[in-house]
């Protein structure tokens, strides 16, 4: 599968500021959009990406204007999470619906874990990569039809 399969299929246009908009008109798009980031764009030239760890680091430097606060003031409170039990599947399930990148793993209640957008992609790629090299070595070692050693144990 090609990139281009999967951006052509999203439906959703791509967001982007210019490099003179204000942080506050970022902010509040990626907040009503409920996205990670937004394409900088000079003339419809990309120019560059801000991200949600780019303004984390933006607050760091100038962390002034937000020391007073504290993590409750902007945490989400009973955030959606996945047991340990669940299916890879389940999990990929609930960050596309509720559009997480991070799930607290419980069981029984008790924190057990992380599990991250990136975890689920490597997790993929090895499997796919496994099954890739597991159909290579079939291939490579699949009976040969016209081998006469083949048709003489078929005759047999």
């Amino acid at each position: 599968m090609k990139v281009r399969s999967v951006t052509k299929n999203k439906g959703k246009p791509v967001i982007t500021l210019s490099p003179s908009d204000s942080l506050d008109k970022a902010v509040s798009l990626m907040m009503d959009l409920r996205i990670g980031s937004i394409v900088i764009t000079d003339d419809d030239e990309l120019v560059g990406i801000l991200s949600e760890h780019d303004l984390l680091t933006i607050l760091h430097n100038k962390h002034a204007m937000w020391t007073p606060l504290t993590v409750k003031d902007a945490m989400t409170p009973d955030p959606y999470v996945c047991d340990v039990d669940d299916s890879l599947e389940d999990a990929m399930n609930t960050m596309v619906d509720y559009n997480v990148r991070h799930l607290p793993v419980v069981y029984k209640g008790a924190l057990k874990g992380m599990l991250s957008i990136t975890d689920i992609v490597e997790e993929l790629l090895r499997k796919a990569q496994f099954e890739n090299k597991l159909l290579k070595n079939y291939i490579q070692n699949c009976p040969d039809e016209e081998d006469p050693q083949a048709k003489e144990k078929k005759q047999n």
